[in-house]
């Protein structure tokens, strides 16, 4: 009978301590700021996106090959939650919730010292990208908010989301357009490598 208890001890132990380090090791996304909705459902505007993990930046850059504009197009910043960015470090995958923010602003130039070249002057538009299987069937969902509304419907799937599916280089995201996700890829085949 002790050898039994033993024995159950023993296997209720090792059941406790996997379970644990499984827990422990899944990435955690907690604290992450979560797409919020109105009643209608809307995405409202995400308020602290300055703050999140920058992974990118364009200038000019367009799905186009007709080009009107004259000078070097918009500036586009890219940023993503701090934990989502974690959980793609740990994992190589964009957690649920994942959103992606890109600022525009317009260029200009030959304004205080600056003689050569452009920098970021008006705010244009926030527009974000959402991971979100729960609210939309195709998983990922794309809004504009302009320069200050504060709540934003998807686009049409075949605004956004066909693009980006034919053409993001991983799970709908244009990983290729970002060094910071790059490097990170770059860093998980290297380790595979070995």
């Amino acid at each position: 009978m002790r050898i039994l208890i033993v024995s159950l001890l023993a296997t209720a132990l090792t059941a406790i301590v996997a379970v644990g380090f499984t827990y422990r090791d899944e990435p955690s996304t907690e604290g992450m700021t979560v797409p919020q909705y109105d009643e209608d459902g809307a995405l409202l505007r995400p308020k602290d996106f300055h703050t999140w993990v920058f992974v990118g930046a364009s200038i000019g850059l367009s799905y186009s090959e007709e080009s009107k504009r004259s000078g070097p197009g918009l500036f586009h910043n890219v940023y993503m939650q701090p934990q989502a960015y974690q959980y793609y470090v740990k994992t190589g995958k964009f957690p649920k919730k994942t959103m992606f923010a890109m600022a525009v602003y317009k260029p200009t130039q030959k304004a205080s010292i600056n003689r050569q070249g452009f920098f970021e002057d008006e705010f244009v538009s926030l527009e974000v990208a959402l991971k979100d299987h729960e609210h939309f069937d195709e998983g990922w969902a794309y809004f504009d908010f302009g320069k200050s509304r504060d709540r934003a419907t998807a686009f049409p799937k075949e605004r956004c989301h066909s693009c980006h599916s034919a053409h993001g280089a991983e799970d709908n995201v244009f990983v290729q357009f970002y060094p910071v996700l790059q490097e990170v890829k770059k860093a998980e085949k290297a380790h595979d490598e070995q």
